[in-house]
């Protein structure tokens, strides 16, 4: 249950993030300032969290039921 709330969490973080960022670049482009794109894209950033955090309750779960 709680991975599912976490998750929730993340995903509408990561839009209203994302919707932000688009909003801000828009807003400089009209102002003729030009932002390169450097690093990870953002999509690549919360797939990476996501496989760390349904890996991290995979072991917790493995971990704690020894039956």
């Amino acid at each position: 249950m709680l991975t599912k709330v976490l998750t929730l969490l993340a995903v509408v973080y990561f839009f209203y993030w994302l919707i932000k960022q688009k909003l801000r670049n828009r807003k400089l482009a009209e102002q003729g300032i030009v932002l390169e794109q450097k690093g990870l894209r953002p999509i690549t950033l919360m797939s990476i969290v996501m496989v760390v955090m349904y890996g991290g309750y995979m072991v917790y779960f493995l971990a704690t039921n020894q039956t």
